[in-house]
């Protein structure tokens, strides 16, 4: 690909595109109700583990820790490719049935993929300081790297990011690494700090949800539910901004895939 044919996605746009499609259409954010209550139910049923999220002395550190953590991973997918297939294929996704489930599967396994691509590279200089500095640098080493390497290898692989919206729709033939970092060639940065950039009212918000929980400061199976509650709910409407921004990234280098 030449440099002129490099198709540069608009940033600002992508993201504004993104906040305000999730924001415009409340029917899709009404949807999301059903799914806060199952997994508020669940929360009920084991306890409110989900509270080890908002404040550590309610951690439980147990099978029903990883329960909560599957629950909502598996909620999260499902309200991704949920927005991926009405905006891309103007069509919301059947949850009963095999597709659905078969696409949260590939969506998962897809995403844990792509996070030991990531992360390895930092493990990998971790291992490798122990054999090469001493033990008084290491430990300054070893944070510098856990966090410096995880970031610049989530820009460098930005590009793997259009594997999500290609699982929801369907588009199997999109996922090949040569063919995705052709299409998305001077992009990385654009399509990391998008996305970025839209994770950060979740982040706001559940910080601030985390100090008024510690503010308050009241031990009441009430006041505990009510923050489940509004915890799951931010994050449901954090995937939901994932899924319009995931589908309005793919549409645009979809574009330009003939090329």
């Amino acid at each position: 690909m030449k440099q002129q044919d490099i198709h540069k996605l608009p940033f600002w746009e992508t993201v504004s595109r993104s906040l305000k499609y999730v924001l415009k259409n409340k029917h899709l954010l009404k949807g999301l109700s059903p799914v806060v209550a199952i997994l508020t139910f669940i929360q009920i049923i084991l306890g409110l583990p989900y509270l080890c999220s908002i404040s550590f002395k309610n951690c439980t550190y147990d099978w029903r820790q990883i329960v909560t953590m599957i629950s909502i991973l598996i909620a999260s997918v499902g309200v991704i490719i949920n927005y991926c297939r009405v905006i891309v294929c103007k069509a919301s996704v059947e949850f009963k049935s095999f597709k659905f489930w078969k696409q949260v599967g590939l969506y998962i396994v897809s995403l844990i993929s792509v996070s030991i691509i990531i992360l390895l590279p930092t493990f990998i200089s971790i291992i490798g300081s122990v054999f090469i500095f001493n033990m008084a640098k290491l430990d300054n080493l070893v944070t510098a790297t856990s966090i410096l390497f995880p970031f610049v290898f989530s820009i460098l692989l930005a590009p793997l990011f259009i594997i999500f919206p290609a699982i929801a729709v369907e588009d199997y033939s999109l996922i090949k690494w040569k063919k995705l970092f052709s299409l998305t060639k001077g992009n990385c940065n654009a399509i990391f700090w998008s996305q970025f950039i839209l994770m950060m009212p979740y982040w706001l918000l559940f910080r601030a949800l985390m100090a008024t929980y510690h503010l308050i400061n009241i031990d009441s199976y009430i006041v505990n539910l009510i923050f489940v509650i509004i915890g799951v709910s931010i994050g449901m409407i954090d995937a939901c901004l994932k899924g319009a921004f995931f589908a309005h990234i793919y549409q645009f280098f979809k574009f330009y895939e003939k090329d």
